[in-house]
């Protein structure tokens, strides 16, 4: 991966920054507080979820410090990433810019679908040590190495798309690797998180997620599975990037839990969420 560029321009070196802080568990809240204050987009963001009626009661604050202790660890994190993450799919030619909208709009949703998924139905997938502080990012950053495609094969990547908007995902999946000298998103993912110092654990889901799971050799086999369900359950929902095809991709391989699921309402309960994000954005 020696020869892939990880600098992505949409990525807000003060962001980038502060997701290596909140990788790093010696980062204290004052750390957060002074790196957030650097960035005007994270900040209000803080600030205005600090003051939704979600997290407090009564006086507004336009204190950092105090924004982020009613927010908490997890909180802070997914601010942070859906803010920093979401300025990396964006670019300047409207076609190509089309498509790293859908392919956002695609990790978004898997990020909410997962954390939904293990809220209803909790039994469905234990998650241990830090498997439940890894869930709070890993649906917006398994896509990520199509950001790194981009930048490094920027004369290919919407030539690429346009031939292959209907193969089938195996093949898809064959001929990033040929289109892209090699590199697909999963290796090219993986590579940048590890720059970005992402736990080894996290970096290891992302390049082996298209992998069945009797295949995946890394911690955390359930949020494997859990992603790879995700993006099964996004193929019937109008948030599906990828081919449709085959139908069942993303569930051969994959452990699916034996709990009863109300799959429609979890799904429906994700919409609503993907638009309200959205829609904070817009």
């Amino acid at each position: 991966m020696e020869s892939l560029s990880f600098d992505l321009p949409g990525i807000s070196p003060v962001g980038l920054d502060l997701i290596a802080m909140l990788n790093s568990p010696q980062t204290t809240v004052k750390q957060l507080a002074a790196q957030a204050k650097l960035d005007p987009v994270i900040f209000g963001n803080i600030i205005a979820c600090a003051n939704s009626p979600l997290f407090h009661e009564v006086n507004n604050s336009t204190d950092i410090l105090t924004s982020l202790v009613r927010l908490g660890q997890r909180e802070i994190k997914r601010i942070v990433y859906q803010v920093v993450l979401r300025s990396a799919f964006f670019h300047e030619s409207t076609e190509i810019n089309a498509i790293m909208r859908r392919i956002w709009q695609q990790s978004l949703t898997a990020n909410v679908f997962m954390q939904k998924f293990v809220s209803a139905v909790p039994e469905a997938y234990v998650l241990e040590g830090e498997g439940h502080d890894y869930l709070e990012c890993l649906g917006l950053i398994h896509n990520i190495g199509y950001v790194v495609l981009l930048v490094n094969f920027q004369e290919r990547f919407l030539d690429f798309f346009s031939a292959n908007a209907e193969t089938p995902l195996p093949e898809f999946f064959r001929e990033e690797r040929e289109w892209f000298g090699g590199h697909d998103h999963f290796s090219a993912g993986s590579a940048v998180l590890e720059a970005w110092s992402f736990p080894p654990a996290v970096c290891g889901i992302v390049a082996q997620y298209g992998m069945h799971s009797q295949d995946f050799h890394g911690e955390y086999p359930a949020l494997h599975n859990l992603l790879r369900l995700s993006r099964h359950v996004i193929m019937m929902t109008d948030y599906n990037f990828h081919p449709r095809k085959p139908a069942d991709f993303w569930l051969e391989g994959t452990e699916i839990p034996t709990a009863e699921v109300d799959y429609d309402q979890i799904i429906s309960d994700v919409r609503d969420s993907v638009r309200s994000i959205e829609g904070a954005f817009a």
